[in-house]
């Protein structure tokens, strides 16, 4: 056998890393990190497939608490700016997300509405994930996925943002540091804290 040029192993690499990037947005944009089996790595903003345009109102839904008794009716989140995070316990990115979600929720819970939507999940496993995270921030529950095909939510974790009357202003596929998400919502409600 010949052995390979010098600069063949770092031009694999670099091709590599560009097929696993092409991979992780295709993967964003056609759903295929809905379920239980993949989850969606690119932690970049993908535009998103589905009747649902950014400006339109957010779906009217009844939710399930699985932080407390009773329902959220969607409607309820008009007036004030809303983050909307789907999770699941399956999700290991969804999981390694949440602590930055709590931090920036106590900077601006005051501000904007933070609600954690599971998707499709064991609610006792839910319960108890959401427990040992130590999230504050209002959830509840989408058993059937429902509600995440309702937004045209592609991908797992989604973070969809809603301004004070109740319009889908951005969607991100794919987990968000505490900074990414700040950003976000400086940039699409308005928000920065402080």
């Amino acid at each position: 056998m010949r052995p390979e040029p010098s600069g063949a192993a770092p031009r694999w690499r670099g091709v590599r890393s560009l097929i696993l990037s092409v991979l992780a947005v295709a993967v964003a944009i056609t759903g295929c990190g809905d379920g239980p089996q993949t989850q969606v790595s690119d932690v970049a903003s993908v535009p998103v497939l589905g009747t649902l345009e950014p400006g339109q109102r957010l779906p009217d839904a009844t939710l399930p608490r699985l932080d407390r008794p009773g329902e959220l009716h969607t409607a309820e989140l008009r007036g004030a700016p809303a983050l909307i995070n789907f999770w699941a316990t399956w999700c290991a990115f969804c999981v390694e997300e949440m602590p930055d979600l709590e931090a920036v929720h106590r900077e601006l819970g005051d501000e904007v509405r933070f609600v954690g939507v599971d998707k499709e999940d064991d609610l006792d496993k839910a319960r108890t994930l959401a427990r040992q995270t130590g999230v504050t921030y209002e959830q509840v529950v989408d058993a059937d996925g429902s509600f995440y095909r309702a937004v045209a939510a592609r991908g797992m974790p989604t973070t969809v943002l809603v301004d004070r009357d109740g319009r889908i202003v951005h969607r991100h596929a794919g987990p968000v540091t505490a900074d990414q998400l700040r950003a976000l919502i400086a940039q699409h409600l308005g928000h920065s804290g402080g």
